[in-house]
């Protein structure tokens, strides 16, 4: 696909460092605080997502060889992750785009069940992963990505289709 449903954001810098702490600049000031106060963002049900300033490391870097990989990153700036850094928002907008709604369940480090919804955005294979917290109606922002087939194909298989959001006409 040669144009996107949203701009991408192409930040430049000297040095690895300058562009990352560019980007989580970015992304803070987007997502977590800005002018002093704390940002609220919901999705188009009315749900709360909170942000948190730790997140960042985790959903804008990757690992080299995720499919086989223990979950830690080993990229500490995926750029073409953190160039979509604005589409979050959008997603949880329905801005544009057919977004499906997935459910999963995860185990977490201590063996515990945590519910995740899924928000996909078909036309750009870019996924939003929330988890839920325990009222079920609030959710932690966790990762965005863009996907490649196999990665969607299992998600698809292992996730309940909750909804999809048809783009406004």
């Amino acid at each position: 696909m040669s144009e996107h449903l949203w701009p991408l954001v192409r930040l430049e810098a000297d040095t690895e460092e300058e562009l990352i702490a560019a980007y989580r600049k970015l992304y803070l000031e987007t997502y977590v605080i800005s002018g002093g106060k704390k940002l609220e963002h919901f999705d188009w049900h009315g749900f709360r997502v909170y942000f948190s300033a730790g997140a960042f490391d985790h959903a804008f870097s990757e690992s080299t060889d995720y499919r086989f990989g223990s979950g830690v990153h080993t990229v500490p700036l995926s750029q073409r992750r953190a160039r979509c850094i604005l589409w979050i928002k959008e997603v949880l907008a329905a801005s544009k785009g057919t977004i499906e709604v997935l459910q999963q369940f995860r185990k977490d480090s201590r063996n515990r069940q945590k519910k995740r919804r899924v928000l996909l955005v078909v036309e750009e294979k870019y996924v939003v992963v929330l988890e839920a917290r325990a009222n079920y109606q609030e959710f932690d922002f966790i990762s965005a990505f863009l996907a490649d087939e196999v990665y969607l194909k299992k998600m698809r298989k292992d996730s309940l289709l909750l909804e999809t959001k048809k783009p406004q006409s």
